[in-house]
């Protein structure tokens, strides 16, 4: 996991050097708040435009294969794009934070961390639950559910209210409660 963690690091610093908000999430962020699971990609959120995501791919274009092409689309369309690091072969998932109410609220509330000598922005772990009940009930995934249940039992405090509030809304409310039942 250390090559991952300096990929990480590696991405961080170009995102920070870039200018461009970001917030990590995934099992990457999941390992922050509760057990890392193994995974060979970096999910990050990115809040950027077109020259945003240029500056990006230029950062990256000395030792990851990263199309430029590619970023402009998902820009265009709200997706994703990725960097692969040439010597590590690992992969980077940039998503485009999409302006829903939802994706904007997670967004403002990632939390600055520090992760094996790494201070980045990560998601918060009510949000990542909130996240992973919908990939979850997306995908039919119950790799999602086992995921929440971990940060319910390992993340500490949260906030109950904002947790519920948002499982109410999104229409994750008996999800949430069937999760933490088979706790």
């Amino acid at each position: 996991m250390d090559e991952q963690f300096e990929f990480l690091r590696l991405i961080v610093e170009r995102l920070d050097a870039a200018g461009i908000p970001y917030m990590l999430t995934g099992s990457l962020a999941l390992a922050v708040w509760a057990r890392p699971r193994m995974t060979r990609d970096v999910d990050v959120v990115i809040d950027a435009d077109k020259s945003a995501v240029a500056r990006l791919v230029n950062a990256f274009s000395n030792d990851c294969y990263a199309s430029l092409e590619a970023a402009e689309e998902a820009v265009a369309s709200g997706t994703m794009f990725n960097v692969i690091h040439t010597a590590s072969l690992l992969k980077a998932d940039f998503i485009l934070r999409r302006d829903e109410e939802f994706e904007v609220t997670k967004f403002a509330r990632r939390r600055r961390v520090e992760v094996e000598g790494i201070r980045l922005e990560v998601i918060s772990p009510e949000d990542l639950i909130l996240s992973k009940l919908l990939w979850g009930r997306d995908t039919s995934s119950t790799r999602q559910a086992e995921d929440v249940r971990m940060v319910l039992a390992e993340a500490g405090s949260l906030d109950e209210h904002y947790l519920s509030s948002w499982a109410e809304t999104l229409g994750l409310a008996p999800v949430l409660l069937a999760v933490r039942s088979n706790a």
